[in-house]
């Protein structure tokens, strides 16, 4: 309440700087007084309790205040009865046409949707247009800050990890009549998952930030004309409402922690610390006395617009159209100004914000390239190692062999440039062949005999068929009777002079071809077993083997899954006739098995 004192007892600019509202005796004689108007625009689910927390903090004052209590004629509370709401509610088309001294707007529990997304968005936003020209001083709490900045600003709010949940420590940052009587640093509850940036407010020069901080964002915000507030923490809530919050969440399962500085020690099962409702009740108190009572005429129908202005994209496309607003804009000097970015200046143009969202869809595409090609080259790094390693694990195979057999360094030699051709090489074929190539060298040294590459011996047609005319030839040129000689097998020489290999197993393709080339007698297939057998003897124990077999029994055998030998390897040695014995290296001694016609 003003003071009245006698007249220069103090100097009008201490008065002034100090804020102490005085009235001199005369116009205090001849003052009149009139109730408040206060209209609660309440949009929490339970409306009773937000009722009693708000009337509880508004009833701290001297005057006499009439409430009206505003709800959304396009949503019904689950929480609220019917009859409550009908009995003391208004809505907006009942109360459009009255002027207030004040108006409040609740939080709301819908600050994880979109704005636009919200059932009673365009509504609220007709109350919002409304109290900007109807009422001399509106508050907005919590949820209700954030979607007022957005609507009136053009201000977005941003997502938490962890929810803004407990009691916080603000300090004033600068004086206002809002925090007129506040110590430097005051407590506030806080319940919600979206914040606004300090930053994005601090753009707008006819808002002024009375606190804020890092983790929260900005507390209080006000126009410079108190004629708009936000306020983005909950000075109404009771003692417990945060702790009835806490435990409602608990039992759904959310993923909450306990309110910050909230309870003693932090400790749930110890007394609640309230130490807001001091700085609360004067927050309130100086709002109701000095914004909206020393402030709002007499007169109520004579409340003024707060003026906010928004210009679109293609109101400021370009400096032609700055030109018109500005002319616009000094012509009734209109207070706040919102601006969308340039838009098209014609049909064939494009708008600034499109082409913004075409640089963040690039910058985002670089950086998963970016991002791809950073993996990629890990990807190669850590390839390449096991590239080497297994280069070596096989090159090391056959070191150990020729080491042990105690080959000349010549052989050494030959692995080397082998294993170096294989790392030059990307052909499968060429790869997977050396190692035939590399034992065919082994062994040939080991019993002093001579290497001939099968590339010089084998040939495919163009079909990837044995050129039987022209390989036969060859061999027959190559290896003459009592020659001594070790040929690789698996592979041979296709008609662009490209190493192919056969299926697995191919060795014995090679073997059967050279046998039919030489007219052998007899064609020895050495292997670890004694001999085809009736079953696989490592998963059988009562497999027994065939001693004899016809090239027609054996072709059934393979026919039936059984890798006992290759098919294609029967062909060369049926056609000359030529005996196929299934020897036991480990058992030189064996019978084996014989197959013939």
């Amino acid at each position: 309440m003003p003071l009245i004192i006698p007249k220069d007892l103090i100097s009008e600019s201490v008065l002034k700087e100090e804020k102490i509202f005085t009235m001199d005796q005369e116009r205090a004689d001849s003052q009149d007084i009139r109730p408040l108007k206060i209209a609660i625009v309440n949009l929490m689910p339970k409306k009773e309790e937000t009722e009693l927390q708000l009337i509880r903090v508004l009833s701290n004052t001297a005057l006499q205040i009439n409430i009206d209590l505003v709800r959304m004629r396009s949503h019904n509370p689950k929480n609220t009865s019917h009859k409550h709401l009908e009995k003391f509610y208004k809505t907006f088309d009942e109360i459009k046409n009255t002027k207030y001294d004040a108006m409040i707007f609740t939080g709301a529990p819908v600050e994880l949707l979109d704005y636009e997304k919200i059932k009673y968005w365009s509504e609220l936003k007709e109350i919002f247009d409304f109290a900007k020209e109807n009422v001399f001083s509106t508050m907005f709490i919590c949820w209700s800050a954030q979607a007022a900045l957005y609507h009136y600003y053009g201000i977005k709010n941003d997502f938490v990890d962890k929810k803004i949940f407990g009691v916080y420590d603000f300090e004033k940052l600068q004086d206002d009549k809002l925090v007129k009587g506040f110590d430097d640093v005051f407590s506030v509850p806080q319940s919600r998952w979206t914040y606004v940036d300090e930053k994005e407010v601090e753009k707008h020069k006819d808002l002024k930030i009375i606190s804020s901080r890092p983790d929260t964002g900005v507390g209080i915000v006000t126009t410079k004309d108190n004629r708009l507030i936000f306020s983005f923490g909950h000075w109404e809530y009771d003692r417990d409402t945060l702790h009835n919050e806490y435990i409602r969440d608990l039992a759904k399962n959310k993923d909450i922690q306990i309110p910050k500085n909230y309870y003693f020690d932090d400790d749930i099962n110890n007394k609640i610390m309230m130490k807001w409702k001091a700085a609360g009740n004067l927050f309130f108190s100086n709002w109701i006395n000095y914004c909206v009572y020393q402030e709002t005429p007499y007169n109520i129908e004579n409340i003024k617009i707060k003026n906010v202005s928004k210009f679109g994209g293609s109101s400021l496309s370009d400096s032609s159209q700055f030109t018109k607003v500005k002319n616009i804009v000094n012509d009734e000097k209109r207070d706040v100004i919102v601006v969308s970015a340039p838009g098209k200046r014609d049909i064939r143009d494009f708008k600034v914000t499109d082409k913004l969202l075409d640089i963040y869809k690039y910058k985002s595409q670089i950086n998963f390239l970016e991002d791809s090609l950073k993996e990629i080259k890990k990807q190669i790094k850590d390839t390449r190692k096991h590239l080497e390693k297994t280069n070596k694990q096989a090159k090391d195979r056959f070191e150990e062999i020729a080491l042990e057999l105690k080959l000349d360094k010549k052989t050494n030699t030959d692995i080397d440039i082998t294993f170096d051709d294989i790392y030059d090489s990307d052909s499968k074929d060429f790869i997977l062949s050396r190692g035939e190539y590399l034992n065919a060298k082994l062994m040939a040294k080991y019993l002093d005999y001579k290497f001939l590459d099968a590339k010089d011996l084998i040939f495919l047609d163009k079909d990837g068929k044995l050129d039987k005319e022209k390989t036969y030839k060859k061999i027959r040129e190559n290896i003459k009777k009592g020659e001594k000689v070790v040929v690789p097998g698996f592979y041979a020489r296709d008609n662009k002079g490209r190493i192919v290999t056969f299926a697995r197993g191919g060795s014995d393709y090679t073997g059967s071809i050279i046998a039919g080339a030489l007219d052998a007698e007899v064609y020895e297939n050495w292997t670890d077993v004694d001999g085809i057998m009736t079953d696989d003897p490592n998963k059988n124990k009562n497999a027994k083997k065939y001693n004899n077999l016809s090239y027609t029994e054996l072709d059934e055998i393979i026919d039936s899954g059984a890798r006992v030998y290759q098919k294609d390897a029967i062909e060369p040695v049926r056609d000359k006739n030529i005996t196929i014995r299934v020897l036991n290296t480990n058992n030189p001694e064996g019978s084996g098995t014989e197959i013939k016609d």
